[in-house]
């Protein structure tokens, strides 16, 4: 079954229209903003943890640069052992180094410690189906510079799923299987700006439920293109996991997930 990425992005938005999600009124007070979505690949044996936690400081409307939120700690504790594994400051407000080596059915704790205060969220690893296939198309969607890239994959059986597709350039997908559960799926995704020789890195992620309405609205709100990462602060204020335990009123921007992950790369024709 091949359908189109503007059906997909009419039906995760009709789907993310179910639940309700509270959406507060913007300020012009500086807030922390988190970002950290993790990857795990299993490898052939060789685990891959991917990603960071990227923290920030919401800047004023029309400002140049988002500044990054320095002095932080950045802590992710296993829940079953209660071992912290204190993450390393690689570049200003990132932390990319020490990760655990996630396992399924076990709860993490990312524990962000700035300015005095506390913010934890705690999630477990989703579970993400490979990407069976991945070749260049020859149709386009709105004008004939567009590039097709025709994706397929096979949904995880027995469950109803959410994923997150990342297509490179800051522009994401969510997907979720009410239309193709337990089946295989084809669908196109059309690039812009691309040219012959150009590497494509392609990646599904499972998510869960929240999360996949969580990136509905954040896409939603920042015209389907989410700049660095899939927590970027759109025009309105969304809730996203983390709360601050040290003043709830406090509350910061962004989301803490865990999702095991496939990748697949295409050079363009």
């Amino acid at each position: 079954m091949k359908q189109s990425l503007l059906l997909f992005l009419i039906l995760s938005v009709c789907n993310s229209c179910e639940d309700v999600i509270g959406v507060d009124l913007p300020t012009s007070d500086s807030k922390l903003v988190i970002d950290a979505l993790l990857g795990y690949n299993e490898n052939s044996g060789n685990p891959i943890i991917s990603g960071q936690v990227k923290l920030t400081l919401t800047a004023p409307f029309l400002a140049e640069e988002v500044p990054p939120a320095l002095g932080a700690v950045v802590t992710i504790i296993d829940e079953q052992t209660r071992i912290p594994y204190v993450l390393t400051e690689t570049q200003p407000g990132i932390f990319g180094i020490n990760f655990p080596e996630f396992e399924f059915n076990r709860s993490y704790t990312l524990l962000v410690e700035h300015d005095n205060q506390v913010y934890t969220a705690t999630q477990q690893m989703n579970h993400s189906p490979t990407i069976d296939n991945v070749v260049q198309g020859d149709s386009f969607l709105f004008n004939e510079d567009e590039t097709e890239v025709e994706v397929t994959f096979t949904d995880l059986p027995g469950e109803s799923n959410h994923y997150l597709f990342s297509f490179g350039f800051g522009n994401f997908l969510v997907v979720d299987d009410e239309f193709f559960e337990d089946g295989q799926l084809t669908f196109s995704y059309f690039y812009e700006d691309v040219e012959p020789g150009d590497l494509l890195s392609i990646t599904l992620f499972g998510i869960d439920k929240d999360f996949a309405n969580y990136a509905n609205l954040v896409l939603a709100q920042s015209g389907e293109d989410m700049g660095n990462g899939p927590f970027a602060v759109p025009p309105a204020n969304i809730r996203g996991n983390i709360v601050n335990t040290t003043n709830p009123e406090n509350v910061p921007f962004g989301y803490f997930a865990i999702s095991e992950f496939d990748t697949k790369l295409l050079t363009i024709d």
